[in-house]
């Protein structure tokens, strides 16, 4: 860590047992009993007993050996699955492994801290009858696409049917709309919402710039049915989606990552400083790990390293500290300075808003 760090300053950032031979003469030898005493009864066998008693005793005790064998594999197996299980930390809302099996290469430095109960969705619009709320969903296997996740809500005790959901174009994001449709034209809602209830639609985007920021114009138009009737309405919204959208939290080990770092590639710097709503330094970090889709390297007390990756390829490196005056520190690395200085702005927001 002490490397990484220097290396933003200096770019300014029981044994068996037998008879003896007097006994086998004494059992073979019977002396002739008085004429008025009746015979005396036949010595019995020693060692046939003795044998089969041994047999018996060892058949015994392995089969004792076999049960407890079997049951410490037993307890054996309890006591792994255990750990398992102890190895995921579950909050509200979150289940996140605390010791993800990864390749060795690929492995991040394990941080000490725990994710509190956060939700990445936000509200969309809202009226009396309907309630929406969204969350931007991406992946490195699809470079030019993103999918908003929108949670449709009927406040009403009536049926609300014939969803349309539209959104105005800008010049580098559209709604991708089915074919022959035009870029004026809503898409349908494949649901009918039922009284007091909700239900989740996916729309897609084409992306063809991710420096920037996006705030978008949108309108749902729907159908409210009562007994009385059916009357239509509308719910203006506008759809922002942050730069932050547009990053993959992949996990990066420490050797990858000085070795990214020192390769040249990351010719863009940013830094900033500012006061964040949260004293300690666990929540901050895992507000950035989770609402800004980052993963941390390495953290030693109060600074940590952290990596993230866009859907364009673009390697985002963060160095993070809290200052002894409370202040948090950010030194940023990248190839696109435009979207670097995006990506901390968005951060700086999650953390003081």
């Amino acid at each position: 860590m002490k490397a990484e760090i220097d290396f933003w300053l200096t770019n300014e950032t029981v044994p068996a047992t037998s008879d003896g031979p007097e006994s086998k003469q004494e059992a073979r030898t019977e002396s002739p009993p008085p004429v008025d005493t009746p015979p005396a009864p036949p010595t019995p066998h020693k060692s046939a007993c003795h044998e089969e008693d041994t047999k018996e005793s060892k058949s015994k005790k392995k089969k004792e050996k076999e049960k407890r064998e079997k049951k410490g594999a037993k307890e054996k197996k309890e006591k792994a699955r255990k750990e398992k299980q102890s190895q995921y930390i579950e909050t509200e809302g979150v289940t996140t492994p605390s010791k993800e099996e990864l390749p060795a290469s690929l492995a991040a430095t394990p941080a000490v801290y725990k994710l509190p109960p956060m939700s990445s969705y936000r509200l969309l619009g809202e009226n009396a009858a309907v309630k929406m709320m969204y969350e931007t969903r991406t992946t490195t296997s699809h470079m030019n696409h993103v999918v908003i996740s929108v949670i449709f809500t009927n406040l009403t005790m009536q049926n609300v049917k014939q969803l349309e959901f539209n959104v105005m174009d800008s010049l580098t994001m559209k709604l991708l709309r089915g074919p022959g449709m035009s870029q004026h034209d809503p898409v349908q809602v494949p649901f009918v919402l039922l009284p007091d209830s909700q239900n989740e639609g996916q729309f897609g985007f084409q992306v063809d710039n991710i420096s920037m920021p996006q705030k978008l114009k949108g309108t749902l138009t729907y159908i409210v049915k009562s007994d009385e009737g059916s009357s239509q309405d509308k719910l203006d919204f506008r759809l922002t989606i942050p730069c932050s959208a547009y990053l993959v939290g992949i996990p990066c080990n420490g050797d990858a990552y000085t070795k990214l770092l020192t390769s040249g590639q990351l010719t863009e710097k940013y830094a900033t400083q500012f006061t964040t709503l949260d004293a300690d330094f666990a929540p901050i970090l895992a507000k950035i790990c989770f609402l800004a889709h980052f993963t941390v390297v390495e953290q030693v007390e109060t600074s940590a390293s952290l990596y993230s990756k866009s859907i364009y390829g673009h390697h985002v490196c963060l160095l993070v500290k809290q200052l002894a005056n409370g202040a948090l520190s950010i030194d940023g690395k990248s190839t696109d300075s435009m979207f670097l200085s995006n990506v901390i702005d968005d951060i700086k927001a999650i953390l003081t808003t």
